[in-house]
């Protein structure tokens, strides 16, 4: 997901879970609401750093802890872009045939596990 969606759906997300109307959280960042809701459907994506920490702390919340669930997304892919890496190098060091043979055995695989 880009940064800026993130931070949209997040702050969407936090104020829901603080049940915060868009107004109170407005208020208690000292926005005006019309920018809430534009920052929460995504139409102000270059969100300068000074509103977002307002934003940031209306909720107590730290800019570290705000962002946390998106490097931990980040490092999710990245540790899944470097198993599927090392799966494909295991495959290339296999003859042609022996290498048909398991992506057949893997495909099986898949298959029930669509089921």
């Amino acid at each position: 997901m880009a940064l800026d969606q993130f931070v949209a759906k997040r702050i969407q997300t936090l104020r829901k879970d603080f049940h915060l109307t868009q107004e109170q959280l407005a208020e208690a960042a000292g926005l005006d609401v019309s920018s809430i809701a534009k920052i929460e459907r995504g139409e102000r994506s270059n969100i300068k750093v000074n509103t977002l920490e307002k934003i940031v702390d209306a909720f107590g919340l730290s800019m570290s802890t705000f962002f946390q669930q998106h490097v931990q997304d980040k490092d999710e892919n990245a540790s899944n872009d470097l198993s599927f890496e090392k799966f494909q190098k295991t495959l290339l060091r296999l003859s042609p045939e022996k290498r048909k043979e398991y992506l057949k055995l893997f495909e099986a695989i898949v298959n029930v596990e669509n089921r």
